[in-house]
């Protein structure tokens, strides 16, 4: 289970730049060649990975590593590293980690209250009917809330 306060190092960054933003697996042998690390570096980056919970990692011969996407909502998974895509959201507040799943540039929308564009990190957008969407500066993680819920008129 990943702890809320835990941020990947450069490794761990470049480690899972390199996996498909859809949670596919990839070889683990073509992953360490491409990152040009010996054996030892990518099993320590992996393992803290896995220890977190962002990884899923295969055993044996054929050794596959992909993203943990179990820990982001079902809706969000497919816009993950799709800019242009749109997502209803079902829950909020909500917030999106993005070593997980990378949202720049997708369309949010919660039913009743509008949608917005993910903003840059940093930022905030909202709209008059009381969706809220903050890209974390230092992390880039997406969350997402919704003003006027459970207001009766």
């Amino acid at each position: 289970m990943r702890r809320a306060e835990y941020q990947p190092d450069e490794d761990e960054r470049a480690l899972l730049d390199l996996l498909p933003a859809d949670g596919s697996a990839a070889d683990s042998n073509q992953i360490r060649s491409q990152l040009d690390w010996d054996a030892e570096r990518y099993a320590h980056a992996r393992a803290r990975l896995e220890e977190q919970g962002y990884v899923l990692a295969g055993r044996g011969r054929d050794e596959t590593v992909c993203r943990d996407l179990t820990a982001v909502p079902p809706e969000f998974r497919p816009a993950c590293g799709r800019p242009g895509s749109s997502v209803i959201v079902r829950r909020v507040p909500v917030t999106i980690p993005h070593a997980l799943c990378d949202l720049t540039q997708v369309t949010l929308s919660y039913p009743g209250h509008g949608g917005a564009v993910t903003p840059s990190p940093g930022h905030g957008v909202g709209n008059s009917q009381g969706i809220q969407v903050e890209v974390d500066a230092c992390t880039l993680d997406v969350t997402i809330t919704v003003r006027g819920l459970g207001r009766h008129p």
